[in-house]
């Protein structure tokens, strides 16, 4: 697998290295793209809970994670409280589209 990291950046690339790209109903290319704040779209809640998982066992900030995922930082404080539910996420959505409706 082939990474890359920017140079004109202050952060890393992340690389996953996993030997597979799929774990279960995960994309862990959809998944390290988004620990690289480069979001695919498409991507699922399941995959970003495990995406901020990550990021949170590299000791990523959750500020710092929050701005890669395009998420807020206090549904990240929540995710994280509720042992990275999937659920979490798909509820804010909700909550989110009744508002803007």
């Amino acid at each position: 697998m082939t990474t890359a990291t920017r140079l004109a950046s202050p952060r890393t690339y992340i690389p996953l290295r996993a030997a597979h790209t799929v774990d279960g109903d995960l994309d862990l290319i959809a998944v390290e793209r988004a620990v690289n704040g480069e979001l695919p779209e498409g991507i699922t809640d399941a995959e970003l809970a495990y995406a901020d998982q990550l990021l949170w066992s590299r000791d990523i900030s959750r500020a710092e994670s929050a701005r890669r995922l395009d998420l807020p930082s206090d549904l990240l404080r929540y995710l994280r409280d509720r042992a990275w539910d999937p659920e979490v996420i798909t509820q804010w959505r909700t909550k989110q589209q009744e508002v803007a409706a």
